[in-house]
């Protein structure tokens, strides 16, 4: 192998097959098919392990001789690859110092529950690589994830049968490995009805389970609640089975019940008729159902997974600075960068104003998850840290011309090169009234992007983020009580710490009249309005049309990100969010009709 390229040092303590073996494996695989890295992998004598151990390991991850390693001795260069307990092999011998970029692979939602020992290991600093979306939002609601939090959907290398497959005997396969007793209550239920069915109540090497999968019509599978993905529903999928599961955190972004897959009750009973359900489907309906299970391994397949990672792997510098920016503390005043290097725009011009767009809002609608998506296109460049704060800051000047504005932005663009369109994501932009003010006298051409959730939903993830961040006390039906108050009270509305910033939960979601605020300085072909509903449902299509807005490649291939799909539903919040609901009424009805008058003036 060529000297000049960078080793991506992995580790792994074998003690017998597992899912999450096969991933780790897999993706030393990305990195060997990645130009300019090679994989180097060190094993920890496992407990107990034997010689057939050895050779099933061997087999699973088939090093060349120069991958294999006794020990990690990382150049200054490599990259350090981190999955479950690996920190541990990092701790021990005295690696934990190095400045080398981490990559640290989280597979489980259970990795952040209080008293797991994994989550001990979130404030190490690292580039997070969450297996779902389900996974990410878990890691970044805890707060105490030290780096980047992205997100890459575990992917299958299963081939797909042809759209019309051979006709398979009516029977069910019960994948019941993980719910043994479950699945044997299943089966028992299933024999008393003459429903045909073979129950898997042991892992199995790889082929034989997906040889099991493509025998049978209908399979059953059954995750635990907490999964941080569950590829078996998957790969199911992708042999033609009909698929009927389990509601589970890790799952939620792609089992869709009634469209790809079925989703029954944990309670045999219930799961029974299901499967009854699923091997009578008529003919259409069963055609429907494959179809866009078809569809969802297509977007979920092992190419997929190692594009997103190739493209992190080149990122990797940017994405993990030698020096890691200091950002001002919240409650600190902020202060005017010193001066850098001008931003180089295609064909190597500097001139301003450095911004083109921005996203400006709403707070808790996704404004983090697009953030991530847009840095990782080719032709777009976006600020770091991802809300600069500088158009809201206590000390801005509203008089500053937009030479000294791009003074203090320069900075934040230095890791950017050459691209076509910048932008930054400060969500508070489009509550504050007078910043749309301060945005047009800066950039008159400036496009801006804004993401809109359902209100009494943005209301109560901000209600949890500022719980989490130790800055809310009150309930949330006594913090919306005392809103209004609260608001009145405040002296200083820009200052850091301030009642506006962190306990607007009803105003913020007054979106007619900040959307009127924003039309009444931009006209409508500069303001693109999105639902981020839509983004978490069909994330392509919303960048297609980003893309589109800002005039960059529409056909660029990003990594995937997180859009609060694992927030919980909390029912003891009912009677609150009701009566909150009823309260937006009449705003709701003003934002339709708002945005209904823009598209036809566009």
């Amino acid at each position: 192998m060529a000297t000049s390229e960078r080793s991506v040092w992995f580790h792994r303590q074998y003690e017998g097959l597992t899912g999450g073996h096969v991933k780790h494996a897999q993706y030393v695989q990305h990195v060997r098919q990645t130009p300019g890295f090679e994989p180097r992998l060190t094993f920890s004598a496992a407990r107990g392990a034997d010689a057939a151990f050895a050779s099933e390991r061997d087999a699973l991850w088939s090093l060349a001789p120069e991958e294999s390693a006794a020990d990690w001795k990382p150049g200054p260069d490599d990259v350090l690859f981190l999955a479950g307990t690996d920190w541990r092999y990092l701790l021990a011998k005295g690696l934990d110092a190095l400045p080398n970029p981490r990559l640290n692979l989280v597979q489980g939602v259970r990795h952040v529950d209080r008293g797991q020992k994994l989550r001990a290991f979130l404030p190490r600093r690292a580039i997070r690589i969450c297996v779902s979306p389900e996974v990410a939002a878990a890691v970044a609601a805890t707060g105490e994830a030290n780096g980047p939090v992205l997100t890459i959907p575990n992917g299958t290398d299963m081939a797909l049968p042809p759209p019309v497959a051979p006709r398979r005997p009516p029977r069910a396969i019960i994948v019941g490995y993980k719910e043994p007793a479950l699945a044997a209550a299943l089966a028992e239920r299933l024999t008393r009805q003459g429903v045909p069915h073979q129950l898997l109540g042991t892992f199995l090497p790889r082929q034989r389970f997906l040889e099991a999968l493509r025998a049978a019509p209908v399979a059953v599978c059954l995750p635990w609640a907490t999964e941080g993905f569950y590829l078996p529903a998957l790969e199911a999928m992708a042999a033609g089975c009909v698929v009927v599961t389990l509601d589970c955190v890790g799952n939620r972004s792609f089992c869709r019940h009634g469209v790809n897959c079925l989703v029954g009750e944990r309670q045999p009973v219930a799961l029974a008729a299901t499967v009854a359900q699923a091997l009578r489907l008529a003919p259409a309906a069963r055609s429907r159902l494959l179809a866009a299970a078809r569809e969802t391994v297509e977007r979920h397949s092992l190419v997929a997974e190692r594009q997103r990672f190739q493209a992190l792997l080149r990122d990797v510098d940017m994405l993990w600075p030698r020096s890691p920016p200091r950002l001002p503390a919240a409650s600190a005043p902020r202060q005017s960068p010193g001066p850098a290097e001008p931003c180089q725009r295609p064909g190597g011009l500097a001139s301003g104003p450095v911004v083109d767009f921005m996203v400006v809002g709403a707070q808790k609608s996704g404004t983090t998850a697009l953030w991530q998506f847009l840095r990782q296109h080719p032709q777009i460049g976006m600020a770091w840290p991802k809300e600069v704060h500088l158009f809201d800051a206590p000390d801005y000047a509203a008089a500053a011309a937009a030479a000294d504005v791009d003074e203090r932005y320069r900075p934040c663009f230095a890791h950017c090169g050459t691209v076509r369109r910048r932008g930054e994501a400060t969500p508070i932009y489009m509550f504050l009234p007078e910043v749309a003010a301060h945005l047009k006298r800066y950039n008159p051409a400036l496009k801006l992007i804004v993401l809109l959730r359902d209100p009494v939903r943005r209301a109560l993830s901000a209600h949890r983020f500022q719980c989490a961040r130790g800055r809310e006390r009150l309930p949330f039906a006594l913090a919306l009580l005392c809103e209004a108050w609260r608001l009145r009270r405040d002296p200083a509305p820009r200052r850091w710490r301030s009642a506006t910033r962190e306990h607007a939960y009803r105003r913020r979601g007054l979106y007619a009249e900040q959307l009127a605020n924003l039309y009444a300085h931009f006209p409508p072909r500069q303001v693109l309005v999105l639902r981020s509903e839509d983004l978490l449902q069909d994330q392509d299509a919303v960048l297609r049309r980003v893309f589109r807005f800002l005039g960059v490649d529409q056909s660029a291939l990003v990594p995937l990100a997180t859009v609060f799909a694992a927030e919980r539903r909390d029912s003891g919040h009912r009677i609150a969010c009701a009566v909150l609901r009823l309260a937006y009424w009449r705003a709701d009805r003003r934002l339709r009709r708002l945005l209904a008058e823009k598209d036809a003036d566009r």
